[in-house]
């Protein structure tokens, strides 16, 4: 199973074999209940982790004392580059929002085989490179004053992601919420406003787009 999930993980999957071999041999499973803290912000960077199974929800403390949510990352998704490329400490709070199985490569041991392949760093800087153009993406969203456009928005770039029409959300509506900067209830009245426009069409746990945003 670790060599199927190392294959499609993007940052991998366009190495040798040999070099998925030396990811293989330092991979730990590691398996968190839900609401486990991974990691915590400014703690020391420990390695890269891949997500197999569950949700981890990426956080970060403002200045105020008021949590941020950057991200809501599912089976596949990645998380921790930066202590790959000079990060001593973790810029975010890691978190499961349901049980959780993850692959977890040591920094150590990870940043012996970057050393020896440039393509596999590149891999790691271009996957740090789309979580900050995610990053100012949460910011443009919570800098929108309408509730609405703000999920509008972010429908949008989950149709970009996933690809089709019918879309799951990232996490829970008040986990998506929160990363919207939004009440529960401001969510769900957005999603009502933008059925009763037109836009989207509720189907249980999923959101079709009638108004393409391609």
């Amino acid at each position: 199973m670790e060599k199927r999930f190392i294959d499609n993980c993007p940052i991998c999957s366009t190495q040798e074999e040999n070099v998925t071999e030396q990811i293989l041999s330092v991979i730990q499973k590691k398996t968190f209940a839900k609401n486990a803290l991974v990691f915590e912000q400014e703690e020391e960077s420990r390695g890269l982790f891949l997500i197999t199974k569950g949700v981890v929800k990426i956080s970060k403390i403002s200045p105020a004392g008021k949590e941020i949510v950057l991200g809501l990352l599912s089976a596949g998704k990645t998380f921790g580059e930066g202590s790959l490329l000079g990060q001593d400490r973790q810029a975010d709070t890691a978190t499961t929002t349901e049980p959780t199985e993850v692959l977890y490569l040591p920094k150590k041991d990870l940043q012996a085989i970057l050393d020896k392949n440039p393509l596999l760093y590149q891999s790691v800087v271009a996957s740090l490179v789309r979580w900050m153009a995610n990053l100012n993406n949460v910011i443009e969203n919570i800098n929108t004053p309408s509730a609405k456009e703000r999920v509008w928005t972010y429908l949008c770039r989950l149709q970009s992601e996933q690809n089709k029409d019918l879309l799951q959300l990232s996490g829970k509506k008040h986990e998506v919420a929160l990363m919207l900067g939004l009440r529960p209830e401001t969510f769900s009245r957005a999603l009502a406003e933008l059925e009763s426009d037109g836009q989207i069409k509720m189907n249980h746990k999923q959101i079709q787009i009638l108004q393409s945003s391609k």
